[in-house]
């Protein structure tokens, strides 16, 4: 029960409430909410310099930072390869290929560092573009058919071709090159163990496959219009699918490995009084950031062909160093016995940061709440995934680069391999 638990998007938001409404417990961080307002006024400062109405806001996706550029109009770089698509199939062949791309580029987006460019771009725009790139040049393909990922290649791709698509060198140090290219090698063979979800009809073995997989599962309604797929059904793929790209030597429960969960001190003293399935998760705090990331990419191009996914609101804000960063440059959150002014460094599972983590899913909540009110909308106008987008993570990038100009870096600084940020 409590592997089931701590897999599902229900308990990412419940754990991590557990500690901000408990700060008495916490180890590592003070938290201040009366900081929380010059936050709020920042974001809405933002909003407004970069988004002429409110409707036109977008979700929180991979697909925004394949409109990268250096100037305030976005760079369109998707819809002319779906109309270049488009005679190609059936109407979900487009979309089969968009899926493609975008789960290669969301499990190679973890943190690049603070050296790394490929060409003008760094960071998340940089690993967008340089993945869109390996993609067009048919870098995931082992067939004539270039624009898809099948396993076949995934499973044979090495760390010096990764290096050579990204542009990596001596002077042009990339973050967890090995840790990236085992992604790939496992996202192939993941691929050919699970072929209900990614079995094309032509026999190879696809991400993008799941949109068929989707259409046909019995909880998804046909309408007028398209499709009413649950959450539920989305986040099974990614979490009994997807996680096994994940490595093996992450957190264990009763055997299973669980993926981005991780334990914290605090939590165990804090879930003997909260009782009930919290009881028996032995203080482990999921976040399942790149999951949740991959889920909120995977919606977007299948709305193209009518999709809509019912329960998105169950989904959190993502455990990250520019979400995150936010509520420290802020002094939402400060750490004890830290010197002001210094950039400590920890690793993704030290207890630093999984309570670092775990109070920023549940200040985005609040953020999310507050911004809502100021902006005078609901949950259905203003969702989570659109307050990240136009507010929260660009807000913790522009505060870092206010603060930080040298590197951009976040006020914390995370040891990583590039699986999990």
């Amino acid at each position: 029960m409590s592997v089931t638990y701590l897999r599902s998007l229900q308990s990412v938001r419940e754990r991590c409430s557990l500690l901000l409404s408990n700060p008495t417990h916490l180890n590592h961080f003070n938290v201040n909410l009366d900081a929380l307002p010059p936050v709020i006024n920042f974001i809405l400062d933002l909003i407004k310099r970069d988004y002429p109405t409110l409707s036109s806001i977008p979700p929180h996706s991979r697909w925004r930072h394949f409109e990268a550029s250096n100037t305030s109009t976005p760079i369109d770089r998707i819809t002319p390869l779906l109309e270049s698509w488009k005679d190609y199939g059936d109407q979900i062949e487009p979309v089969r290929r968009l899926l493609d791309l975008f789960v290669v580029s969301v499990l190679l987006d973890a943190g690049a560092g603070d050296k790394w460019k490929y060409g003008e771009y760094n960071r998340s725009e940089g690993l967008a573009i340089a993945s869109l790139d390996w993609f067009l040049a048919g870098g995931f393909s082992s067939t004539e058919n270039k624009f898809q990922v099948d396993a076949t290649k995934l499973k044979s791709i090495s760390a010096s071709q990764l290096a050579d698509a990204f542009k990596v060198s001596d002077s042009n140090p990339l973050v967890g090159v090995d840790g990236r290219t085992l992604l790939l090698n496992r996202l192939g063979a993941v691929c050919e163990s699970f072929p209900e979800y990614f079995k094309s009809s032509d026999g190879s073995f696809r991400p993008g496959v799941i949109v068929d997989y989707l259409i046909k599962h019995s909880s998804t309604l046909k309408t007028g219009s398209g499709w009413v797929v649950k959450i539920d059904a989305l986040w099974e793929i990614v979490m009994t699918a997807f996680s096994g790209v994940w490595p093996p030597s992450r957190t264990k429960l009763d055997g299973v490995a669980l993926g981005d969960v991780w334990e914290c001190k605090a939590m165990k003293s804090i879930e003997k009084d909260a009782g009930g399935i919290h009881a028996n998760c032995k203080g482990l705090i999921p976040f399942h950031k790149l999951s949740q990331w991959l889920t909120y990419s995977l919606m977007e191009p299948m709305g193209l062909i009518g999709i809509v996914f019912e329960g998105v609101e169950n989904m959190t804000g993502l455990a990250e160093y520019r979400n995150g960063g936010l509520f420290v440059d802020f002094g939402v959150l400060t750490l004890k016995n830290v010197p002001v002014g210094t950039i400590p460094k920890y690793n993704v599972y030290d207890d630093e940061v999984v309570e670092w983590r775990a109070l920023t899913v549940s200040l985005l909540d609040l953020v999310a709440e507050k911004v809502r009110e100021e902006l005078g909308l609901t949950k259905d106008e203003m969702p989570l995934a659109k307050v990240l987008e136009a507010g929260t993570w660009k807000a913790g990038r522009e505060i870092a680069k206010k603060l930080r100009p040298d590197t951009r870096g976040p006020p914390i600084e995370i040891i990583s391999d590039g699986t999990v940020f």
